[in-house]
């Protein structure tokens, strides 16, 4: 039996941790939970008694060195083989900590691209990437959800190809199982959307989102499109300019600010199409999300996108940053239903066939057999 210990900030309900956790194969492997916190925020994991869990605290980079010792002891005393760290932060504690406890093997989730590299200051990106450069080296295997942060790693890091495999994130299908018929009209029938041609974004309200430039799309469309609906799904400190740039442009009566919301499943059912505008992703769950509930979707080309998208086959691609682009999309969907069908039935069938946890877990196995082959 191999024991893996997954760690994170926090775990959510059938997010791609969670998939680990619940589907590895229970004959072969024992997988472990420890979070920095217990506050899940959107939807707490449901776990049977098989699955050791622990609170590890530490939330703030000071504190690393005494979670790094206190994560050392729990891989000490649960005997853990591998320990598989999430993000930055929990990869540079689980690298110091295996290197406390050196009987557990480092596994690193790589889950962002190129954010050290668009950090402003020069100084701050040298010592990110000098302290990543030591988890990697410490790392017997690191996996990612795209082939541009496997570039990233390959080419611009100095990582050993052979040392990273290519996973894209495993989906659960009973997170949409629970979207009724009778919820989806009654949202329809709350926000008023019979008539318009509603397209929702869900994400964080963060710069790095790309907002702004579907609002200028929306915009550009407004006089044409005058049916359009945007619902702004999310929070985060991008709202106020947000609401600056929808009163300045006149778009109140297009625009839906509905901020942090539970019923984000039922909020993408009932839209017409997902529009994701991001300049940065590791591997976008909206978009698999929107592909599985077969809504046209628009996204940019961000890392994981095009992987999974062939432009006009099951999604439409945009180049990032380019708010024509997106009016274009936008325009085109708007004006044939049939594409919306076509997209929508794809992007359902391509999920199916490559997404679901089922097919997907096997890859995290075999990377975590050969760790314990090393």
């Amino acid at each position: 039996m191999i024991r893996v210990l997954q760690f994170a900030d926090v775990v959510n309900r059938h997010d791609f941790i969670d998939t680990i956790i619940q589907k590895a194969d229970p004959s072969r492997f024992e997988v472990g939970v420890c979070v920095r916190s217990d506050d899940s925020n959107i939807a707490a994991p449901v776990y049977d008694g098989r699955t050791p869990r622990w609170l590890l605290g530490g939330a703030t980079r000071r504190e690393w060195p005494r979670a790094a010792w206190r994560l050392a002891d729990i891989l000490s005393r649960w005997k853990a083989d591998i320990l598989h760290a999430h993000h930055y932060d929990q990869a540079v504690i689980g690298w110091m900590a295996t290197r406390i406890h050196r009987r557990t093997r480092l596994v690193l989730g790589r889950h962002y691209s190129d954010a050290i590299y668009r950090l402003p200051s020069g100084m701050k990106r040298k010592a990110f990437l000098k302290i990543e450069r030591s988890a990697n080296n410490g790392a017997k295997r690191i996996i990612v959800p795209s082939a541009l942060i496997r570039e990233i790693l390959t080419g611009r890091q100095g990582v050993r190809p052979d040392k990273v495999d290519l996973i894209p994130y495993g989906f659960e299908p009973e997170k949409y199982a629970g979207v009724a018929t009778s919820e989806i009209a009654r949202v329809r029938d709350g926000l008023g959307l019979e008539g318009r041609f509603a397209i929702g974004t869900f994400a964080r309200l963060h710069e790095e989102k790309g907002h702004r430039f579907l609002l200028e799309a929306v915009a550009a469309l407004k006089e044409r499109v005058p049916r359009l609906l945007l619902l702004v799904v999310g929070e985060g400190p991008e709202r106020s300019a947000i609401e600056r740039q929808v009163e300045r442009d006149g778009l109140g009566h297009l625009v839906r600010l509905l901020g942090w919301r539970r019923d984000a499943m039922e909020l993408m059912a009932s839209v017409d199409a997902v529009v994701q505008p991001t300049l940065q992703e590791a591997f976008s769950q909206v978009m698999v999300e929107a592909l599985w509930m077969q809504k046209p979707l628009i996204i940019t080309d961000v890392s994981g996108a095009p992987d999974i998208i062939t432009d006009g086959e099951n999604g439409l691609l945009v180049p990032r940053g380019d708010a024509a682009a997106l009016a274009r999309a936008i325009e085109r969907l708007v004006d044939d239903p049939g594409l919306c069908a076509r997209l929508g039935r794809a992007g359902r069938v391509y999920v199916e066939n490559n997404l679901t946890i089922g097919k997907i877990i096997t890859r995290y196995e075999q990377s975590y057999l050969r760790v314990m082959e090393s």
